[in-house]
């Protein structure tokens, strides 16, 4: 239920950062601008969050996480993750191409390790 919240409230708020009509879904919508970097970086840095969070619900779920020490190691990198995201959304908002930049560099590095760490079974 939690995740289910954040996830409602994640994307009301993307929705409020860039102006989309509550009716409109989806990624083609009118707002979206490939030619605009800004808004292509947030839209990576979501994707690859939601990404890593999909990975490790899969192995919770499943239950074929390795250990409790990496789970609580991906929980906190996702954590990260989404202060992370917060940081980005203010920086396309005060059009900082390079914070934008760098910190969907970031997000893409804990997003792969998350997902890497949400691979490993079980011995």
């Amino acid at each position: 239920m939690k995740i289910l919240s954040f996830l409602i409230l994640t994307f009301m708020t993307w929705n409020v950062t860039w102006g989309m009509e509550p009716g409109q879904t989806g990624h083609a919508g009118s707002y979206f601008h490939q030619q605009d970097p800004i808004r292509k970086s947030l839209y990576r840095a979501d994707k690859n969050v939601e990404e890593a969070w999909q990975a490790f619900h899969q192995a919770a779920l499943g239950g074929t996480l390795a250990s409790p020490s990496i789970q609580a190691q991906i929980e906190q990198a996702l954590h990260e993750s989404r202060l992370l995201l917060v940081d980005v959304r203010k920086a396309a908002r005060d059009n900082d191409k390079r914070a934008v930049s760098a910190l969907t560099l970031k997000i893409e590095e804990l997003a792969t390790r998350i997902k890497e760490q949400s691979r490993k079974r079980k011995p």
